[in-house]
Order: C-alpha cells, then sequence, then structure tokens
C-alpha cells in the first residue's frame, strides 16, 4: 500500500482509508529483499529509502534517482509508502503495490518491499 500526492498536490490513497501524506514522515525501520538478501534500516524523513540505501552501501538497482525511470521499482509487500512522484508507474502497478525506492518514504515501521 502507498500513498502519492496527484497534480494539485493533495493526498490521495489508493485505499479507503484517509490518506496521511507527507506530515506523517517520520524515523522508520524498513526491510529491502534484494538479490536474495534482506536488508533492514531506518529511514530518516528527509531520505528516500534509495538514498538511505545508498548511503549504507546497500547497492539496490537505481538510475534516475527522481522517479521516472522505474529502475528502483519494488513490490510493497507489507506497510505503507508515501511517493513523491507515481508518473512512471501504470495505474496496474499501482493498483499491484509497485513503488519506486528513489522516491519512496515509509509511513510505517512494517515496510517491506520485494526488488527483483
Amino acid at each position: 500500500m502507498f500513498w502519492k500526492k496527484n497534480k494539485d498536490n493533495k493526498d490521495n490513497s489508493t485505499s479507503s482509508q484517509e490518506s496521511t501524506g507527507t506530515h506523517d514522515l517520520q524515523l522508520r525501520t524498513v526491510k529491502v529483499i534484494y538479490d536474495g538478501e534482506e536488508h533492514e534500516f531506518d529511514v530518516k524523513p528527509d531520505r528516500s529509502i534509495l538514498e538511505t540505501a545508498l548511503k549504507l552501501g546497500i547497492d539496490l538497482p537505481h538510475s534516475c534517482q527522481s522517479g521516472m525511470c522505474t529502475a528502483c521499482m519494488g513490490k510493497c509487500i507489507s506497510g505503507k509508502v508515501f511517493l513523491r512522484e507515481t508518473d512512471a508507474l501504470t495505474p496496474k502497478e499501482i493498483e499491484q503495490g509497485y513503488v519506486l525506492t528513489c522516491v519512496g518514504h515509509p509511513l510505517t515501521d512494517d515496510v517491506v518491499i520485494q526488488i527483483d
């Protein structure tokens, strides 16, 4: 599950729950599963999941780092992630729970992202 901002800069949720938006960003623990390894780390509110992973020396797939190329795409299998940008994702990908780690910020402590 994730939250996204629409073109009018308002928060929209992909569920029936009311969106919480950026004011709920705080230090959160995230688990990323990639290349047969599990990486668990804390993400500060002012950093994306990808930015944090790279600073910790965790080599995750990425390219543009602005939410436009989908190289960093993963599936959120637990928790909630706020995405600053969603234009590169199709409606079907969004519905299936895919997120972009370069613009993703955890909203809950139970975030688990699987990257293929």
